[in-house]
């Protein structure tokens, strides 16, 4: 597994050798009339604090928040799923073992890098802000960097609301998860206020791709804190069309999309629950036959879902690489919100056949609590391994429908656990006079 900063106050660190590095990028781009200067300098690679405040820097710095997101979001959608109901580990490493038994504790090491990661992210974006801000003195909010940083670090805010029992924020007292939703929508708000100010006939598309991107993540946010009315509104101004990726690639091990490790073609050790197999639903593919996985058993890995870049629809269905990208917000997301908020009706029915058309399934003719079981289920096949589960399956338990893995784990002797929530680690307790 890739090693990452557990403790929220190394993001910092990080975000400061960000700029370091692409302080340095800028300078070599300048070409071969920079040169005499640059290397008069005793430590190139070291920047004083003002020179942090050089508008030049702003792109590097949104591009590092941007990274540090996709980064977090590749690696939640994998464990996410692991301690919702997509898939199951068969790994022989002990940390592994028990944060897929869903019987964990504060030293869990993959418990932790899950947090480590979104907390920087979001501590990232949040520095941002504030950096940009500061770069663009007294108009701040004509800027669309501004947006970016704020709907990105909104993200973050709702993966920590969406799969955390509480987490804090800054060395803050534990924050519950819909406090944590609230300053999502906040961020979100504020995005969408900067990229409206900031619009011009030359970036119009640009911003109203950011305020899109914004208010499918403030109807995701209000619908995982129980407000449909809210959420509706957001989501019915999303254009049916719109997407969002997130992008991976082989340029480094950051880089990676995190889940191809585990779904190998030697020795995989992500599996695909149940639930989720032999459906004949290109939406969630499985291999044709079983894999031998580390641990030695028999798994079916999970294959490119739907919502993966280079997704086709048609067998053979495609490996999840290195390189695959996620759609992390989509205008279909937003449909599904309306639908929700709309209630289990004539609208929802229509939806959930439409969805089910897609997959070459034949139409329902369901109502009540069935079509709502029905819509539910639709809803899981299109966004699987997006990072979208966990959260629901915690609204789900919380409204009296408990979806969560009970009984004998898939590979093991043992029973599922209790654990339905990522925790706040030991390190971050240890570090945090607030805790």
């Amino acid at each position: 597994m890739t090693s990452i900063i557990p403790r929220v106050t190394a993001a910092r660190v990080q975000v400061a050798k960000t700029m370091r590095h692409a302080a340095v990028a800028s300078f070599i781009a300048l070409g071969a009339g920079g040169c005499d200067g640059l290397l008069k300098v005793n430590n190139p690679a070291s920047l004083q604090e003002g020179q942090l405040d050089d508008p030049a820097l702003e792109p590097f710095i949104i591009n590092g928040v941007i990274g540090e997101f996709q980064f977090a979001y590749t690696n939640y959608a994998f464990f996410s799923g692991v301690l919702a109901d997509e898939g199951f580990l068969d790994h022989i490493n002990v940390n592994l073992r028990e944060f897929a038994l869903h019987n964990f504790n504060d030293i869990n090491a993959t418990n932790e890098s899950v947090y480590g990661s979104l907390q920087q992210a979001r501590q990232a974006a949040d520095n941002a802000v504030e950096r940009v801000k500061k770069m663009l003195g007294t108009r701040p909010d004509v800027n669309l960097s501004v947006a970016r940083a704020l709907i990105y670090g909104g993200y973050s805010y709702v993966l920590l609301g969406e799969g955390f029992c509480e987490a804090p924020v800054n060395l803050s007292a534990p924050l519950p998860s819909t406090e944590l939703l609230t300053r999502a929508i906040a961020h979100f708000d504020e995005g969408i206020a900067a990229a409206t100010a900031a619009t011009t006939p030359a970036n119009a598309v640009v911003a109203q791709d950011l305020i899109s991107l914004a208010r499918v993540g403030a109807a995701r946010a209000s619908v995982k804190k129980g407000d449909l009315a809210k959420a509706r509104t957001y989501a019915l101004a999303v254009p049916d069309g719109y997407e969002r990726l997130a992008y991976y690639s082989a340029n480094s091990a950051r880089e990676n999309n995190a889940i191809q490790i585990a779904v190998r073609q030697a020795q995989p050790w992500l599996g695909m629950q149940a639930k989720f197999r032999s459906l004949d639903d290109a939406r969630v593919p499985q291999p044709p036959t079983p894999r031998v996985s580390l641990a030695g058993n028999s798994i079916f890995p999970p294959q490119k879902p739907s919502m993966y870049g280079g997704w086709t629809g048609r067998p053979p269905a495609q490996s999840i690489d290195v390189a695959s990208s996620v759609r992390f917000a989509s205008g279909l997301e937003a449909r599904y919100i309306v639908a929700e908020a709309d209630g289990s009706g004539a609208a929802m029915l229509t939806f959930v056949n439409g969805r089910r058309a897609s997959a070459g399934k034949p139409p329902v003719n369901l109502d009540g609590a069935a079509l709502v079981t029905e819509f539910r289920m639709q809803r899981a096949f299109d966004f699987y391994l997006t990072g979208q589960r966990l959260g629901d399956l915690r609204r789900y338990a919380d409204a009296g429908t408990d979806l969560f893995p009970t009984g004998k784990y898939p590979t093991l002797r043992d029973s599922y656990g209790a654990m339905h929530c990522f925790i706040v680690p030991l390190s971050e307790k240890s570090s945090n006079p607030n805790y």
